[in-house]
């Protein structure tokens, strides 16, 4: 685990090491909490209750838990803690309240750590798991939940309703990889199935649309959206091309997507749906 962060720091000192990173990760976040309806957690959770213990997998630069922490201030003695596989981008200060270290959501957490959470949160990360099995995955983060408590996993269902030609293109490359990697490209639907398994109980789901580019009746998201989108095209080429993915892209395509795709979303945008699921761990 990380050291204890500084204690001189505030909730509101939460510095970011990568900022272009972050900009584009919060950007997305904003489009995702937007198709949700505005709320970071659909769980139902007494978030206003003091001394809460939250984790966010797959956390990044912790912007999830940032905006929890800042949305229930009056709230005492709660632990944000955010994991993630790759360090690089947790952010360089932040306040006592906060935790990050790393791990790997295919890997079983320490045992210190099993039944001590009251919520645990993953969103748009769960693919990273293989080529470790998904199932197993969610079971190794349904461990952490203290009884009573809940998890909320959220994932794009890797389809485009009513979506552009370059969209579509972009969706194939995604499906290519997941089906790769042995991830698969259904998994949104089977996340339900894994919670029942792994002994969750009043699970509930739903399936929203998330709007992208032109298709985002609020404007002021059209933009953020259309380039946090295309914006995450690099690092998904350069991720194929070093697994030596072959897919009915040719080369062009696929080095010109990330323009053409931020092109195609500001001009006619993009439905992208979101599958989020949430299940409580028996008293």
């Amino acid at each position: 685990m990380s050291p204890a962060p500084e204690n001189h720091l505030s909730a509101s000192d939460h510095v970011p090491t990568d900022v272009p990173t972050s900009k584009r990760l919060l950007d997305q976040h904003t489009v995702v909490i937007q198709a949700l309806g505005g709320s970071l957690v659909l769980a139902p959770i007494d978030l206003s209750k003091s001394n809460l213990k939250i984790l966010d997998s797959a956390t990044a630069d912790g912007h999830w838990l940032h905006e929890l922490a800042t949305s229930h201030a009056t709230s005492h003695g709660n632990r944000y803690i955010g994991t993630d596989i790759n360090t690089g981008f947790f952010p360089k200060s932040h306040g006592p309240q906060y935790q990050f270290y790393k791990h790997n959501m295919a890997n079983a957490w320490p045992l210190e750590e099993h039944s001590t959470f009251d919520l645990v949160h993953q969103r748009l990360s769960l693919p990273g798991a293989a080529p470790a099995s998904l199932s197993q995955a969610v079971q190794n983060l349904f461990a952490l939940v203290k009884p009573g408590g809940w998890i909320q996993l959220v994932e794009a269902e890797q389809v485009a309703p009513d979506s552009g030609p370059v969209f579509l293109e972009f969706l194939e490359l995604v499906r290519a990889v997941f089906d790769t990697t042995g991830a698969g490209w259904k998994y949104a639907g089977e996340m339900r199935g894994w919670l029942e398994t792994a002994g969750a109980v009043d699970i509930e789901e739903i399936s929203v649309d998330m709007a992208l580019g032109a298709t985002n009746k609020n404007r002021e998201l059209i933009e953020i959206g259309a380039s946090s989108t295309a914006g995450a095209m690099t690092g998904l080429i350069m991720h194929a091309k070093a697994m030596g993915l072959k897919t009915a892209l040719t080369e062009e395509s696929l080095n010109t997507l990330p323009e053409r795709l931020y092109t195609e979303l500001i001009e006619t945008g993009a439905h992208y749906p979101l599958r989020a699921v949430w299940g409580r761990k028996k008293l």
